[in-house]
């Protein structure tokens, strides 16, 4: 009998409780995801392992557990917002491919994914931890490969960086600004870029 069984048989008060099976691939996954939430909320520089384990709703040493520094739970922060970004990106060129493969469908899914406040304080927080992580940086050139094979059915590679770049400097505009970016310019850009 275990010693907690012992306890609650011995004094007839306490209740059993039933323990629940563990999932250590999970909570790894929970403490992840928590990161990335507040890094694109408040930037990569300011989480900790008690703010994320308050957010993702587990013990302060389940982040210990799963992770040896807290530089490496940022990196896994940052590598989740890598790839819901790309996600963003495969359901922006979806609609593309769907609804025609003009500047006009693309440039009102880039207005689309700029309106959204989380998603460019998400890609910000991306670029700026990369300035200083020679990690992060792998992360986001690995995103940037991935948008340029992306690119690879409606334009050449040329054209893909340019729209890379433009969409990239978008979103750092928007970020400082705090106002989406102007839904015009993103259409002129956008027919330019792709002739």
């Amino acid at each position: 009998m275990s010693k907690e069984n012992a306890e609650a048989s011995a004094d007839g008060k306490r209740t059993m409780r039933k323990r629940l099976p563990r999932n250590p691939a999970g909570t790894r996954q929970q403490i992840i995801d928590a990161a990335a939430d507040l890094i694109a909320r408040e930037g990569s520089g300011k989480i900790t392992n008690r703010k994320v384990a308050d957010y993702a709703g587990v013990s302060l040493g389940s982040t210990t557990r799963h992770f040896k520094s807290i530089d490496e739970l940022r990196r896994a922060g940052l590598a989740e917002l890598s790839t819901r970004i790309e996600r963003e990106y495969d359901d922006m060129f979806c609609i593309v491919a769907q609804e025609g493969h003009g500047s006009e469908k693309l440039a009102d899914t880039i207005n689309e994914y700029l309106s959204n406040p989380q998603r460019v304080n998400a890609d910000a927080a991306l670029y700026a931890a990369a300035i200083e992580d020679p990690e992060v940086r792998d992360i986001t050139k690995r995103s940037f490969d991935s948008f340029l094979e992306r690119c690879d059915p409606y334009m050449d590679i040329e054209r893909a960086k340019i729209l890379f770049a433009f969409i990239e400097g978008a979103v750092i505009n928007s970020c400082f600004m705090g106002v989406p970016y102007d839904p015009e310019i993103v259409r002129l850009a956008t027919r330019l870029i792709i002739g």
